[in-house]
């Protein structure tokens, strides 16, 4: 569909859907789509962490809702931001490239079709802990144009499943990228003092900044898991609006 097509269909069908969406891709995933009230300033696509499965149901629900970019979903809603969860296939086997890797990819085509079949908005890819390499492996597959730029949280740098950030092809990643850490990060595959040694392999991408944040609650998760550091417990809305803020300046 050409974009003068789609802008078209867009006037005569109105604004997006205010009404939650759940979109099934070819693998059996689902998408979950939650329009802001207004319309949308940006749109961020959200890939969580472990394994990717959160549980979105066809009525909208989500079984797993604890991961930092899914339980804050009001929050990016309310600054006027098209929010989309991304899952995990069902029947998936835990194995090398499972975020990474072609299947993963060919998602977030899918998934930007379905976004593009209700707003023309920017599209950013977002991703924390294991979810942020699949954001950027989900940004050097896409043709150029297609989203806007990624921003991650508490990336993780080596895993025994080769779904680190160092798997993906780094140097092919365009745009803006934010890094977000927490100094106080305690999960050993995501030390926020490699922090640095990301922004400088991402050698075509720019601006690349980073952002660093310090406090929150006391932890009710271990240290790789949401309610932690890792997962920004405790500062969530500090986070979001930072991200939001720089998404939206970019």
């Amino acid at each position: 569909m050409t974009r003068a097509l789609l802008l078209l269909l867009l006037a005569l069908t109105g604004p997006a859907l205010a009404a939650p969406a759940v979109v099934t891709l070819s693998d059996g995933r689902n998408i979950l789509l939650i329009a802001p009230a207004a319309p949308a300033k940006a749109v961020v696509v959200m890939f969580p962490g472990a394994d990717g499965s959160i549980g979105i149901e066809p009525d909208g629900s989500i079984a797993r809702p604890n991961n930092f970019l899914i339980r804050t979903s009001e929050l990016w809603l309310a600054r006027g931001l098209y929010f989309v969860a991304v899952d995990a296939a069902p029947g998936f086997v835990r194995s090398n490239g499972n975020r990474v890797g072609p299947a993963a990819q060919q998602a977030v085509t899918e998934t930007i079709q379905a976004i593009r079949a209700r707003t023309l908005a920017p599209i950013w890819l977002l991703g924390t802990s294991a979810g942020a390499p699949a954001a950027l492996a989900g940004a050097v597959s896409q043709p150029p144009g297609s989203i806007r730029g990624v921003a991650i949280s508490s990336p993780v740098y080596t895993s025994p499943r080769r779904d680190g950030v160092y798997d993906v092809d780094l140097k092919r990643v365009r745009g803006p990228v934010l890094i977000q850490i927490h100094r106080d990060d305690a999960c050993a595959f995501t030390a926020p003092s490699n922090a640095p040694e990301l922004k400088a392999a991402l050698t075509a991408a720019g601006p690349v900044d980073i952002l660093t944040y310090s406090g929150g609650d006391r932890p009710r998760s271990g240290p790789c898991e949401a309610r932690a550091q890792h997962g920004f417990f405790g500062i969530e809305a500090t986070v979001v609006n930072a991200a939001a803020d720089w998404i939206l300046s970019h």
